[in-house]
């Protein structure tokens, strides 16, 4: 038998900082906003990574993306079924093309995902949303291969 749910003001986690409730660390959890824009730095630095061929700098960027999509996921379950096959789709036609370090294959594969993001933000009445790729590199990293 189900219990009934505790009201999250009333479950406090204490720190060392002192006690906060569920309600105030839910508060603290980002929103769509704070995720998409580290996503949108990670994918323009996975496109980088893989034209330098600094192929496992591109792995680790495929692979942090998909984390943040997972929590986006669970901040938004709306999406999770779209977020889901786009992690499956799209990060999984990139990630192919990187282990087999096939930079036409991975351009293609990370130019769709573009163009599915457009479509995933047109569905949700978003469209005044889209990624475009910087002419340049991020500055911060040191894209060379080791």
């Amino acid at each position: 038998m189900d219990e009934a749910p505790i009201p999250g003001a009333r479950v406090r986690a204490t720190t060392k900082h002192g006690a906060l409730t569920v309600d105030q660390i839910a508060a603290m959890q980002p929103g769509m906003a704070r995720l998409m824009d580290e996503l949108s730095r990670r994918y323009w630095t996975l496109f980088y990574a893989a034209k330098a061929r600094n192929w496992e700098l591109a792995s680790y960027m495929v692979k942090e993306s998909e984390k943040v999509l997972k929590t986006a996921a669970v901040a938004r379950p709306k999406y999770a079924e779209d977020i889901a096959a786009f992690v499956r789709e799209t990060f999984g036609s990139i990630a192919a093309a990187i282990a087999s370090k096939d930079w036409p294959a991975f351009e293609k594969a990370y130019r769709r995902g573009v163009s599915e993001s457009d479509r995933l933000h047109d569905k949700y009445n978003k469209s005044f949303l889209r990624f475009r790729l910087p002419d340049h590199p991020p500055e911060w990293f040191d894209l060379a291969p080791r």
